[in-house]
């Protein structure tokens, strides 16, 4: 079983003619309300593509049809509960581009929770307080900063990086980590949008997968979900990669970071494009 721990909440996802400037508006062209925040996104993937997965969260007041969701998932939930409106995020899409504004809510609350034993942990997105809690309890553990690390001071970033058997980042944070933590010798896998993705030791590069990009929400959490699942299947860290690509093609063609494939769709798509059986 994998332990995440991290945000759920509600997206509210907007389709967008232009961003405007300051003081005036824009149109918006479609917008959908989904079931989201990076925790629950890859929790949500590890179970629909087969495994088992457990998610250490925040919920607000609003929370009951969402944990509802969870559980009906498969997903074994630890849920610490708050009188607060639980996370939202609100993403407005152009052109294959995006901006997005996080309303913390519930996951304030991340702050008073404690840390709790795990064999296989994913450390999303979250309060460092608790990231580093969860750490100490870990036998082995990946951790991702994302949009939460400016939260974390120089100290508390090289201890945790320290621990980490895996770190997961996109381009921006790992040239901000760079800058405050060492990462030589570590095993970092960097995330690049549709340029793919690149093991950081190596040098490998992965291809990302043709697709009609529609919506880029939670592309990143459906790379790990694919991450996790080809690791506990115990395949090499290329063919990891590589199945993480595969499972995030599916997930930027439709509006919603929870639209993932079933396995043999993983498999089939991963036959057409690599030449082989996932």
């Amino acid at each position: 079983m994998i332990t995440v721990v991290g945000h759920s909440a509600y997206d509210y996802i907007f389709q967008v003619e232009n961003y405007p400037s300051i003081n005036h508006s824009s149109y918006i062209n479609e917008w959908k309300k989904c079931y989201g925040g990076g925790g629950a996104n890859i929790s949500v993937g590890i179970a629909s593509l087969g495994g088992k997965s457990r998610l250490y969260t925040a919920g607000g007041m609003d929370f009951k049809r969402y944990e509802s969701y969870l559980r009906k998932k498969g997903i074994e939930l630890i849920l610490h509960k708050s009188n607060n409106k639980t996370a939202r995020a609100y993403i407005f899409n152009k052109n294959g581009e995006q901006i997005m504004f996080f309303y913390w809510g519930a996951s304030k609350e991340m702050e008073k929770m404690k840390g709790i034993p795990t064999d296989y942990l994913h450390i999303a997105p979250c309060h460092p307080k608790l990231a580093i809690e969860m750490a100490e309890k870990a036998k082995f553990f990946a951790f991702e900063p994302g949009q939460d690390l400016k939260k974390f001071k120089k100290d508390e970033l090289s201890h945790i990086v320290e621990k980490a058997d895996i770190i997961f980042c996109n381009e921006i944070e790992l040239n901000q980590m760079e800058k405050l933590v060492k990462l030589k010798g570590k095993e970092v896998i960097v995330t690049m949008g549709g340029k793919g993705s690149v093991i950081y030791r190596s040098g490998k590069k992965i291809p990302s997968l043709p697709a009609k990009v529609i919506d880029a929400t939670g592309a990143g959490d459906a790379y790990k979900a694919g991450f996790w699942i080809a690791f506990m299947k115990g395949y090499e860290m290329e063919e990891c990669c590589k199945i993480g690509s595969v499972v995030s093609s599916f997930v930027v063609e439709k509006i919603g970071a929870q639209t993932f494939p079933m396995w043999d769709e993983v498999e089939e798509r991963y036959k057409k494009y690599f030449g082989s059986k996932a």
